[in-house]
């Protein structure tokens, strides 16, 4: 009677859960790709997220970094499945990549390449159209002789799928160069980066004077600036119309004569008044 009285809430039968951006184990570099969502797993002996990013490409698959911190997790994760270590070799590393970008013609570069964490490998190839595509793996571990169960244990491992219209192979690693590692255990004996590096043999010894060194000279040659030629007035000329004169008409029967101060004309004296000019337009007659 008590087990059918039990009652159950409906659940998922994964642990996975999607976490605020803020969250992510390791950020993309300031100036790109931006996070979209991040997809978490707790297991019984590591964090594994999915961190997606923002994807432009006409080639089929979502960017991502995918980051796996293997540590000592709470007991309360006891119940969930163990994360798989994958060593990281060529061949592995080769099918991961061509799952993550199938169709894709890749090739694994052979030079040797190193960001703030160590070394990583990647394969690089064309997609879609003008798409380029990379596929980087890193493992950031300690050297073998710094590790124990008591000190120095722990492994992040980091695969890196980014596709991108138009850009180069140097456009697709710089990411890889740039990403930060913001996560961590709470274990102060958990460390997968090993011991930082010695100082220089010189520092703090006695007759190894460390000089200040003067900045880099800057370029103080004149600036040769290009100005827009001055505009270049035009002056136009207006000609005036040539001033009439007056011309002299003979006395006709159509002369006025202008009345002395007395009132009565006077003989031989006339005042001619010229007739307008007129301008007579082709095929016309003046009035």
């Amino acid at each position: 009677m008590s087990g059918c009285a039990t009652h159950n809430d409906v659940g998922t039968p994964t642990n996975a859960t999607i976490v605020p951006a803020e969250n992510a184990l390791i950020l993309p570099p300031p100036g790109g790709p931006a996070v979209l969502n991040v997809v978490e797993r707790r297991r019984t002996n590591a964090i594994e997220q999915d961190i997606y990013l923002y994807t432009s490409a006409a080639t089929p698959g979502q960017n991502f970094l995918r980051a796996q911190f293997f540590g000592p997790m709470e007991t309360r994760f006891d119940q969930q499945k163990s994360s798989g270590y994958v060593a990281v070799r060529s061949s592995e590393m080769m099918r991961q990549a061509r799952r993550a970008l199938p169709g894709v013609s890749l090739e694994q570069s052979s030079d040797f390449l190193q960001n703030n964490y160590g070394p990583f490998g990647y394969a690089y190839g064309r997609g879609r159209g003008d798409d380029a595509c990379i596929f980087a793996w890193q493992q950031i571990r300690g050297a073998e002789n710094h590790r124990s169960p008591l000190k120095g244990y722990g492994t992040i491992q980091i695969r890196f799928r980014y596709c991108a219209t138009g850009a180069s192979e140097n456009d697709l690693l710089a990411p890889v160069y740039g990403y930060t590692i913001v996560g961590t255990f709470g274990d102060p004996a958990w460390n997968p980066y090993g011991a930082p590096p010695p100082l220089e043999a010189g520092i703090g010894r006695v007759g190894n004077p460390i000089y200040r060194k003067e900045p880099a000279p800057t370029d103080t040659r004149p600036v040769t600036v290009m100005t827009a030629p001055a505009p270049t007035r035009r002056v136009v000329r207006v000609e005036q119309p040539a001033r009439q004169q007056p011309v002299a008409v003979p006395a006709t029967a159509n002369s006025i004569r202008l009345p002395e101060p007395g009132g009565a004309a006077k003989t031989g004296a006339t005042v001619i008044v010229p007739l307008p000019a007129c301008d007579a337009p082709a095929g016309g007659n003046c009035p």
